[in-house]
């Protein structure tokens, strides 16, 4: 079913031929609902749909109706969907690239909020079911119990400024080089992920980069193949990439959502960036995970201390 929403989404796309139909997290959001036997997103299930439909939503906005200045659009977004999370109370931080991917690729068409709506309300609808029917998704996820729901709000503000001046900083590097898929909207939820307190995924850094590195390259090498070498639909690229994706879980032992959607991705970004995607990834990934190590990895021991005082 995962796959299936995946394929669907992507075939509507290139029969519509509005490429803005597609949003990668769905298949992240998919595997972490459907799929997972814990789900990485504790709250209420309504907030699988609500929550990436809004930053979807803000960030549109945010392209359509101010001047494209990429980095402060970035950083406006960053901070709405912080804003939005808290008020909901929600920890689905795919929101993150929801908000972040129509700036990246200067999206300004209602395609793209619309279709977000829909394809995470199918999602949230799935997750329903399946804990009515106890097929799985009990909450909780790869990155442990504790949520940044119940810290205080001294520690959310630290936390999440951390991020956003971690995520500013790689966003310029980014924007400078003219690699942005260094700062590809998946990879800054990875990066929000990893930060999270006792999240287990800091203790298999390699497992993640490696993860995150096969699928960017396995999104681009079946897109090349499939649709530009043997003109096939895009379709069957896409649900390729998500398969290989789940294949590459298998093996490593590693349950990582974040890792469908940057497969997922090569099938919306330009031609030109289609070889420079997986560098900028490869290197993005590096930066994000390495700075989660050294910058975050005593978020346990910061939390209790302001817990404390």
């Amino acid at each position: 079913m995962s796959v299936l929403i995946v394929v669907l989404m992507v075939a509507a796309a290139g029969y519509a031929s509005q490429k803005e139909i597609i949003f990668p997290e769905v298949a992240a959001l998919a595997f972490g609902a459907w799929v997972m036997e814990e789900t990485p997103w504790k709250g209420a299930k309504l907030n699988i749909w609500l929550s990436p439909t809004l930053a979807a939503l803000s960030g549109f906005l945010i392209v359509r109706f101010f001047p494209y200045l990429p980095y402060l659009m970035i950083a406006g977004a960053f901070v709405l969907v912080v804003l939005q999370l808290s008020l909901l109370r929600s920890s689905v931080l795919p929101s993150i690239s929801a908000a972040v991917l129509p700036i990246l690729l200067h999206c300004n068409s209602w395609y793209y909020p619309l279709s977000v709506g829909v394809l995470t309300g199918i999602i949230a609808a799935g997750h329903f079911l399946a804990e009515r029917f106890g097929w799985g998704g009990h909450g909780g996820g790869p990155c442990g119990q504790d949520c940044l729901l119940g810290a205080t709000m001294a520690y959310r503000l630290i936390h999440y400024g951390k991020l956003f001046a971690v995520i500013l900083i790689v966003a310029a590097v980014a924007l400078k080089s003219h690699w942005i898929f260094m700062i590809a909207p998946p990879l800054i939820v990875s990066f929000a992920e990893l930060s999270k307190p006792d999240c287990p995924m800091r203790e298999k850094p390699f497992k993640v980069f490696l993860l995150l590195s096969l699928a960017a390259f396995s999104g681009v090498v079946w897109l090349y193949l499939v649709f530009y070498v043997m003109h096939w639909p895009m379709w069957i690229s896409a649900g390729l990439s998500v398969l290989s994706v789940f294949f590459f879980y298998y093996i490593l032992h590693l349950h990582f959502p974040p890792a469908a959607a940057i497969a997922l991705l090569p099938v919306i970004i330009p031609a030109r960036s289609l070889w420079v995607y997986p560098w900028s990834v490869l290197l993005g990934s590096f930066i994000f995970i390495t700075i989660s190590a050294i910058w975050f990895g005593r978020q346990r021991a910061l939390r209790d201390d302001i817990d404390r005082a």
